[in-house]
């Protein structure tokens, strides 16, 4: 079964594609314990706990006789509470997780459950999603989560005021950010605002190039622990285009200016810089430290096309959502679904618009003129709902024994200690251990 196949359009999504399957359902019967969920500790645990409190109301409306409570875990240690709470064997019924790297070991080990058959019965689930959102958290082209925040698509932001003062158009292609870093560096601005000391930030220009200049196949081999994919053309020719903006000196005099996504931040809305490539994230986080900047100036674009590239111009990369994903020892499933279906619901998706998050949700839709800013959430929107490809952010997305690998070599990579070359050679040395 191909990735689109089961993350394809409407009902179909989680609904018809299983017909005759077995559920996987396990053992229905009531739980005598309440249902553990698993979550971080940070903005967002205020709208887990009211959706919970919702479904703990009335469980037997939502066709569970259970009920549910939170396990907060500070979100600076959560990856490795996750760890550890993957690998008891005790532990809560349902996880939070952003990725599927994060979960992949698990995953293959068969200690969560695998969504697609145990929603045989539910297609609302497909009716309540956005095409595309599960892929974030599918392992195998199997999906292991349902979204329950909001999705994170990387876009190009920019200083509205800044390009109108120089006579600049936002990029539409890689020729036009060329032209207008060149135009940038000219008039004394740092082109590219860029958190050096993170490898995610700058991978994300590498990652975009990849997708933009072959398509979603290769990130797809590369996602699913294919080690000859590093050595692609594709990938060789996406980092050589990264070194030729490090040369032209795009990200700044020392290949990355700001020394975090904050700083870099900073750097945009103080005019110092022109272009800033992040999650949309990045927006309420600008809105919150400038709001003057926020409300009159800052423009945003999706990534620019490569002229005879075979990516699609709407394909996306970043974080499609955060997940909720399912312990193979849970007791009653039928209860956990009920409380999945709680977390696609309209209350939960107006929380989520409110708090500055746009959800995955087909409800979100009616909803946008409510959020803090309509015109950017509509704009966030519509590019996830049209995306023929959601690729998740390499970082999160490949197998747990590439991320550090990874990341130390792309920032050897932006650093200027390594080649194309030798970046391919570096990642493919690092192989993958079989899951048991």
């Amino acid at each position: 079964m191909s990735r689109r196949s089961f993350l394809g359009a409407g009902a179909i999504v989680l609904g018809a594609g299983a017909a005759g399957c077995d559920s996987g359902a396990g053992d229905d019967t009531t739980a005598t314990e309440p249902l553990l969920a698993l979550v971080p500790e940070d903005g967002t645990t205020r709208i887990h706990a009211a959706t919970v409190r919702r479904f703990n109301k009335s469980p037997a409306e939502a066709g569970a006789e259970a009920t549910a409570e939170l396990r907060e875990a500070p979100a600076a240690s959560y990856a490795r509470v996750l760890d550890r709470a993957l690998d008891g064997d005790r532990g809560p019924d349902l996880l939070f997780t952003w990725s599927a790297g994060a979960i992949r070991v698990s995953a293959e080990e068969h200690r969560l459950v695998d969504l697609y058959n145990l929603t045989e019965d539910y297609p609302e689930f497909g009716e309540r999603l956005l095409p595309g959102v599960l892929e974030g958290c599918a392992v195998n082209n199997r999906p292991f989560g349902i979204p329950v925040r909001g999705t994170r698509p990387v876009v190009l932001f920019y200083h509205r005021a800044l390009f109108t003062d120089l006579g600049l158009a936002p990029p539409a292609t890689w020729s036009d950010l060329k032209k207008t870093e060149a135009r940038l560096r000219a008039a004394n601005v740092i082109p590219v605002a860029l958190a050096g000391s993170d490898p995610a930030a700058a991978a994300r220009w590498l990652e975009y190039l990849v997708e933009r200049i072959g398509g979603p196949a290769v990130a797809d081999r590369i996602r699913s622990g294919d080690n000859s994919a590093w050595s692609d053309r594709t990938v060789q020719h996406a980092a050589q285009e990264v070194i030729s903006l490090l040369d032209r000196g795009s990200f700044g005099a020392d290949g990355g200016a700001a020394g975090t996504d904050g700083d870099a931040a900073a750097l945009l809305a103080g005019g110092r810089a022109g272009l800033l490539l992040a999650e949309s994230a990045q927006h309420a986080e600008l809105a919150r430290r400038f709001p003057g900047f926020t409300d009159k100036d800052l423009g945003w674009v999706p990534f620019p096309t490569v002229e005879q590239g075979k990516g699609k111009p709407g394909s996306l990369l970043g974080t499609p959502a955060g997940y909720l994903t399912m312990s193979e020892r849970t007791e009653n499933r039928l209860a956990a679904v009920a409380l999945l279906k709680e977390f696609t619901g309209t209350a939960h998706s107006e929380a989520l618009l409110r708090a500055g998050e746009v959800p995955a949700t087909t409800t979100a839709a009616k909803l946008l003129d409510h959020a803090p800013y309509p015109e950017f959430a509509r704009f966030q929107y519509d590019l996830v709902r049209k995306a023929p490809d959601y690729t998740l952010s390499w970082e999160r997305a490949v197998h747990p024994a590439w991320r550090d690998p990874l990341l130390t070599e792309v920032g050897n990579l932006f650093a200027g200690r390594s080649t194309a070359r030798e970046f391919s050679k570096a990642m493919r040395r690092v192989e993958l251990p079989v899951a048991r």
